[in-house]
């Protein structure tokens, strides 16, 4: 696995271990997501969430399928399947990551309710 692959995985499982401060420091400003509930969320929006405790901090989330497709010079594109032990179901993940002043964040995510296990 290359470097820049192997370290957005890390990245990745950070975000799914959902710490408000590696939101913090991991989602760009200009962040946006479109989430498997169909509504679309900024960075704002994933920091107010932790004082409403909607991030169930402790569902316990799998992450399979890991890859990545450079866009362009510093952005890569990486897709991967998550199971949610809380909500027993799959998702079909995408993010967007890009090189800004030397911290990797995170720009773009996606993610896709599928009832497989495979991708």
């Amino acid at each position: 696995m290359s470097d820049l692959k192997q370290y957005l995985l890390e990245l990745e499982e950070m975000l799914l271990l959902k710490r408000k401060s590696d939101f913090e420091r991991l989602l760009a400003d200009d962040f946006k997501e479109f989430g498997s509930s169909g509504e679309v969320f900024t960075k704002q929006d994933q920091l107010d969430a932790f004082e409403g405790d909607v991030h169930k901090r402790m569902t316990k989330y799998h992450l399979s399928n890991f890859d990545m497709k450079p866009l362009a010079d510093k952005v890569a594109l990486v897709t991967f399947l998550v199971f949610n032990e809380g909500t027993e179901q799959y998702s079909y993940r995408s993010s967007i990551w890009k090189d800004i002043e030397g911290q990797w964040q995170m720009v773009f995510h996606q993610g896709t309710i599928t009832n497989t296990a495979s991708s």
